[in-house]
């Protein structure tokens, strides 16, 4: 028995070491969504492009569609207050639409701006940075710790289990990423749908994702700062640093289950 637990040690921590090679420190780098993300491909070529003039000619078109309307069924009775009520909001949303990059830039500013201020406040407490490379560190010194105490320790199967759920959060924060970065892009369109009574909910969806995933950065550095403040030397510590990666990948993997929730 002592063999297979050996033996199975042995092998989850070699494939735990060859996976945390990296994992954390690419995890810190994509964690917070800052507005560098409009200095960097594919945002600094899509927001130079000719598609907010696309979007514009959509609004004129969907203006020239309600009117031509209106003129073949001027025996019915619809109101020329709603006519011209629905053009002035066919500009107002245009206005929105076009300077859609800048407001979604500027949400992620004071989202940013929010995280500083968190991060900042509660990192005066700790004398110390909030990062998932903490984790990284502590846990090699608890294997050290508990191995030295144990040789029949499950040191292994625990480090499988912080890898797996690791990795998985890596994919989930790249997923983030990859949503947030896509919310920018058909934020002009997505606008427009206001100008739609039959899509309006998609649009409320949207604007949902959106801050829901930026604000996410902000929920993990408050459950990242639990086993940071916590920290202590002995094996009590690794509850709580396996607990806290757990439920920073659980509440990142509601943010992927928003956007079903409205058909469910």
């Amino acid at each position: 028995m002592e063999e297979y637990i050996k033996s199975l040690n042995e092998v989850l921590n070699r494939l735990s070491i060859s996976l945390r090679s990296n994992i954390y420190s690419v995890i810190d780098k994509i964690a917070n969504i800052d507005v560098s993300l409009f200095d960097k491909e594919p945002l600094k070529s899509i927001c130079n492009t000719n598609l907010l003039y696309i979007v514009l000619t959509l609004i004129w078109a969907i203006i020239i569609a309600i009117a031509v309307k209106y003129v073949l069924n001027l025996y019915s009775d619809i109101a020329i207050s709603k006519i011209y009520f629905y053009i002035l909001k066919c500009v107002v949303i245009g206005i929105i639409s076009i300077n859609s990059y800048s407001i979604c830039k500027e949400i992620i500013r004071i989202n940013n701006l929010l995280t500083h201020i968190i991060a900042s406040s509660l990192e005066e407490t700790i004398d110390s940075s909030i990062e998932y490379k903490f984790l990284d560190d502590n846990i090699d010194s608890i294997d050290e710790l508990i191995s030295s105490k144990d040789k029949l320790s499950l040191n292994g199967v625990k480090d499988g289990i912080v890898c797996f759920y690791m990795i998985s959060l890596l994919v989930l924060l790249s997923l983030r990423y990859v949503i947030v970065i896509s919310c920018i892009i058909i934020s002009p369109v997505m606008c427009i749908l206001l100008l739609v009574p039959n899509l309006n909910n998609y649009f409320y969806t949207y604007i949902k994702v959106f801050i829901y995933n930026l604000l996410l950065q902000n929920i993990n550095i408050l459950i990242l700062y639990i086993p940071i403040s916590a920290r202590t030397e002995n094996s009590v510590f690794l509850p709580i640093i396996i607990g806290s990666i757990v439920l920073i990948y659980n509440v990142n993997k509601k943010a992927g289950s928003i956007i079903y929730e409205k058909k469910n």
